[in-house]
């Protein structure tokens, strides 16, 4: 896929939720395995749609409430960690539709929020950064790695 098409097939982000980044995307390393951001949300936070989509799945992923959106492209994004899902599979949402409530990501408050590209977890950041232009949508330059070429080792007590 060129680097235009990968641009224009591209979407920005709204942020679910007002806080800040307290973990970022960290697929390898010493907390490898942690494939999306999180961000700092009080639980029972209202948690918005980041895109335009259709929920794809809203239930719950290893005992945790989780939202996916269906953006097109190949580009799903979810948010995960929610004390409440508020819309259901098939839902059709708009950037700012209430999806759920936050709730507590790894045992502290936040949302945990991770964007999926044709299949590959990728960080969730530039989407959140990038700028629109009309309906042309700009990401900053990527970052040196973004996917692992293979999956990192947890620590046998992690929790996921």
């Amino acid at each position: 896929m060129s680097l235009l098409v990968a641009i224009l097939m591209s979407v920005c982000l709204e942020a679910p939720v007002s806080g800040s980044v307290i973990a970022e995307f960290a697929p390898i390393g010493q907390f490898g395995g942690h494939w999306g951001i999180d961000l700092a949300a009080t639980p029972g936070t209202i948690v918005r749609a980041p895109t335009d989509g259709r929920v794809t799945f809203a239930g719950r992923v290893a005992g945790m409430r989780t939202v996916t959106v269906d953006v097109g492209g190949g580009i799903l994004v979810s948010v995960s960690y929610l004390e409440r899902v508020s819309v259901a599979s098939g839902t059709l949402v708009r950037p700012g539709d209430e999806l759920g409530r936050s709730g507590l990501a790894h045992g502290r408050p936040g949302l945990h929020l991770s964007v999926r590209q044709t299949g590959r977890y990728v960080d969730p950041a530039p989407y959140l950064a990038c700028r629109r232009i009309g309906e042309l949508h700009l990401l900053p330059p990527p970052r040196a790695s973004t996917y692992p070429a293979q999956r990192a080792q947890r620590p046998a007590r992690r929790n996921i």
